[in-house]
């Protein structure tokens, strides 16, 4: 019997004696859900034909929910499900009310972290958890299918606003691309200032697996690095930063700091492995804007998760860091980009 062919690999002449149409093969499609409290919300089910699945949703920051590789669950899903954003409850910890979790969820872009308060700020004198921007509707939506050579690439487009008159104006404009036979997710965002007053910007990546991509059994593994716990409660597991173990009842979140060097391309990389499953999934991002990258170790009885978190803040919330003289501005005019990588074997 002959070996199964990797069908992906071939090129685009070549396909075309066996395939009148390459969305046979691999293909992103928009469409709508109907029901519960997602009702309304557009989604992008992405296709790359070569075991990679995902979800994108314009309705929701353009962030990544379901996740499947090889048919493998990877993404972590929190109880609330599907929440339209205008159900968004931006005070406190009401954010977590419609955190659906998944692949990738951005925070920011002005406050990543705790609530807390401005006594300065003229229309949001309270912050909320993780800020506005991953509840916030995608325009200029577009998805491309194309050709580029011998690779066939799947693209989503789209921009974002976050913004008030005699407030912040930003804009975030994001691509999420994927390509046949290249089973990794390339996510690219650009911040611009269009106000005329410097803001601080806070940005994180929430990238959050979950069972049974992370199991007992499953390690993390990076180049050596500094490992610094957020709390007493961490302090204590610091050596085991990387091990998963059975859920535990009561469970108290454990959070990390890591400071892992970038490669020569300029990205710091770690890998997950789940040696029961043959799955190796890597997160990379690029560090000349992601500097810090925060880890959210999660054990506990059904809410079994792992978020590992590149940033360019503390997560200490925006008014500490305002404070300790940590923020990072932008100002008016300034455009900066943001770049992170997902790839599964």
């Amino acid at each position: 019997m002959s070996e199964k062919p990797d069908y992906w690999r071939l090129g685009r002449e070549e396909l075309r004696r066996y395939s009148a149409d390459p969305e046979q093969l691999a293909r992103c499609r928009l469409s709508s859900l109907e029901d519960g409290n997602g009702r309304g919300m557009r989604i992008i089910d992405f296709n790359n034909g070569s075991g990679l699945n995902f979800t994108v949703v314009p309705d929701r920051g353009m962030d990544i929910t379901d996740t499947y590789f090889k048919g493998v669950p990877i993404a972590f899903r929190a109880p609330a499900g599907y929440v339209n954003g205008a159900k968004f409850e931006s005070k406190g910890f009401g954010w977590l009310r419609s955190w659906a979790g998944g692949m990738v969820a951005t925070c920011g872009l002005r406050n990543v972290g705790p609530p807390g308060e401005d006594s300065g700020a003229v229309l949001e004198p309270e912050w909320g958890l993780h800020g506005r921007i991953g509840h916030q509707s995608a325009e200029n939506l577009c998805i491309r299918q194309f050709w580029q050579d011998d690779r066939f690439i799947l693209k989503a487009e789209g921009k974002m606003r976050e913004a008030a008159l005699f407030s912040e104006n930003l804009r975030l404009e994001r691509e999420i691309t994927t390509v046949m036979g290249d089973n990794t997710v390339y996510l690219t965002d650009r911040v611009a200032n269009e106000g005329g007053a410097s803001e601080v910007l806070q940005i994180l990546y929430h990238c959050n697996f979950g069972y049974p991509a992370i199991s007992p059994g499953t390690m993390l593994k990076a180049a050596d690095h500094k490992v610094s716990p957020r709390d007493a409660g961490a302090s204590k597991n610091v050596d085991r930063w990387h091990l998963f173990e059975e859920p535990v009842p009561g469970f108290q979140e454990q959070c990390f700091l890591h400071e892992i060097p970038a490669d020569g391309t300029g990205f710091a990389e770690i890998k997950l492995l789940n040696p029961l499953l043959g799955l190796e999934a890597k997160l990379a991002w690029d560090t000349s804007t992601l500097p810090n990258m925060m880890q959210w170790k999660m054990q506990g009885v059904g809410a079994y998760a792992l978020g590992l978190e590149p940033t360019n803040c503390t997560v200490s919330g925006r008014t500490a860091d305002i404070m300790n003289k940590k923020a990072r501005f932008i100002e008016p005019g300034e455009e900066i980009s943001f770049r992170i990588k997902l790839s599964f074997a």
